[in-house]
């Protein structure tokens, strides 16, 4: 019995180490955080004639992931404001979150959590004229493995001025990561395998004796 019991533990060290090994050698392959130039060519400003609602419609577009950059670009007489819901309502830019004045060079933000962000222009007749954006972002756990192949689900549109959203991210599915299944199939394999030799170390003694 005695090596009976000296040949479990070799096997389940052994097993251990290897199943740790494996776990630290599983590659992700969660593509980088996407970069979005806020409004295509437009960039960050004043929509055209009566397009007031392109900015949101722009957002309304896209999948935001937390990781991900809004890349604003615009003159050196303008600028980007982070601001609350009630402000952004109303465009007021006394007292943003945030203020960015970057000039000709652009400012990007990264959106750094899950939930709602409201952007406006500095200048509040710009911001009544439609400069203005909300974002909502979902938790980057979410991000598409590069090798699923699976499409991306279509975002919940961006709330419009004047109404009241919720700062709730939209409820879904969390989806295994192709390395999370990797290491649930390994550590099956190897309480397969530790399964099949201790039965096989454990016939052996019991013929011996």
């Amino acid at each position: 019995m005695a090596e009976l019991r000296s040949a479990a533990l070799l096997l389940l060290a052994a097993s251990c180490a290897a199943l740790l090994l494996a776990a630290s050698a599983s590659p992700s392959h969660s593509p980088p955080p996407a970069v979005y130039g806020v409004g295509d060519e437009t960039g960050w400003a004043a929509p055209p004639g009566s397009s007031a609602g392109a900015l949101n419609g722009w957002a309304a577009k896209r999948r935001f992931l937390v990781g991900d950059v809004l890349d604003f670009k615009y003159g050196d007489d303008d600028s980007v404001l982070l601001v609350r819901l009630g402000d952004y309502e109303r465009c007021r830019a006394a007292s943003p979150l945030r203020r960015f004045a970057d000039g000709g060079g652009g400012t990007r933000f990264a959106l750094a959590r899950p939930g709602l962000f409201y952007f406006i222009s500095g200048a509040p007749a710009l911001c009544e004229a439609g400069q203005r954006m909300a974002v909502r972002v979902v938790d980057g756990a979410l991000r598409p493995s590069l090798t699923s192949g699976a499409p991306t689900p279509a975002p919940a549109p961006a709330p419009a001025p004047g109404t009241q959203p919720s700062d709730t991210p939209p409820s879904g599915h969390r989806r295994l990561s192709l390395a999370h299944k990797q290491f649930a199939a390994a550590a099956i394999g190897f309480l397969a395998g530790f399964i099949l030799i201790f039965t096989i170390v454990w016939l052996c003694v019991c013929c011996k004796n």
